[in-house]
């Protein structure tokens, strides 16, 4: 089938899949815990049809839409929520490794603009992001912040 784009082409989509399947519409709506009804609305491309039932249907019938990629910002913003986790949980050395990675994939995406991410609850950790965004911005070596130098020498946080 290809993209599915609208309401009528995922309905489309539903139907097909269940017929493929070998399904009534009242076995499949047993089958996800919906009406008959609501298969036949979906099957006809409905509109108004609820997401969250419409997706339990699709993924019953193994229909599976493909996400975005993720935008800089995304990754960014789970750098800081990962490093956050992993300060938390105590494993300062993993958390170290999550601004490289991010790093790394940022410069490939060669971002033009990146808000500040929350705070990781580490103002060493919060700068070495701003480093890395600054580095993938401006597509030049940032400063290394002195706090990072003083990691190096010292080894702790």
């Amino acid at each position: 089938m290809g993209t599915i784009s609208t309401a009528h082409d995922l309905g489309r989509a539903i139907r097909g899949a269940r017929i493929q399947n070998g399904l009534s519409q009242q076995e499949l709506a047993s089958k996800t815990g919906q009406s008959r009804k609501f298969i036949v609305d979906l099957e006809s491309g409905k509109e108004t049809a609820e997401l969250g039932a419409s997706l339990r249907v699709a993924i019953a019938l193994d229909i599976h839409w493909a996400a975005p990629l993720p935008t800089p910002q995304l990754i960014l913003d789970e750098a800081a929520r990962d490093i956050a986790h992993e300060l938390s949980s105590g494993d300062n050395e993993f958390a170290l490794r999550i601004p490289m990675d991010s790093l790394k994939k940022l410069k490939m995406m060669k971002p033009e603009h990146l808000k500040k991410p929350k705070s990781t609850g580490s103002e060493r950790f919060d700068a070495l992001l701003a480093a890395g965004a600054r580095i993938a911005l401006d597509g030049v070596s940032a400063r290394i912040p002195t706090h990072i130098k003083w990691y190096r020498c010292c080894g702790q946080y």
